[in-house]
């Protein structure tokens, strides 16, 4: 087995997997394909994405409810977008109002669940971990 960053021009090989109405959007600049195959066959995968993260929505008791403060709030959401040439932001939800509101304006939820994943970067790797996962 071997493990690689798998190029654009392969990425159809994602066809079958968790990827596979995902790929077809991606953006080759922010996007690696981390993958594991068996001789020709792909094995395992993860795809990296540069995303940008919108969290901490908050709206002052005293003006939730008011279409006019979303409707605000969303338009320089849409500024920050065009500014940055985004397609779309992950955000995540807390309540029941805000599950709402985001999907008022559009958005939908993403199946599983969201972790933080700390990455070590600097730490010596250990001999084990690059003969089960050499990377370039």
């Amino acid at each position: 087995m071997n493990s690689r960053i798998l190029p654009p021009e392969e990425w159809h090989r994602l066809d079958g997997t968790e990827a596979e109405q995902l790929w077809p959007t991606l953006d080759p600049q922010n996007v690696r394909v981390v993958a594991v195959e068996d001789g020709d066959e792909l094995v395992s995968c993860w795809v990296a994405m540069r995303v940008v993260h919108m969290e901490c929505l908050w709206v002052k008791p005293s003006h939730r409810g008011l279409a006019g403060v979303a409707r605000r709030l969303f338009a320089g959401l849409r500024q920050v977008a065009v500014e940055w040439d985004l397609r779309g932001v992950v955000t995540s939800s807390l309540s029941p109002v805000v599950t709402d509101l985001i999907r008022r304006f559009g958005g939908s939820p993403l199946p599983g669940e969201m972790f933080v994943l700390p990455i070590e970067i600097g730490r010596p790797v250990r001999k084990a971990e690059e003969e089960a996962c050499p990377l370039p």
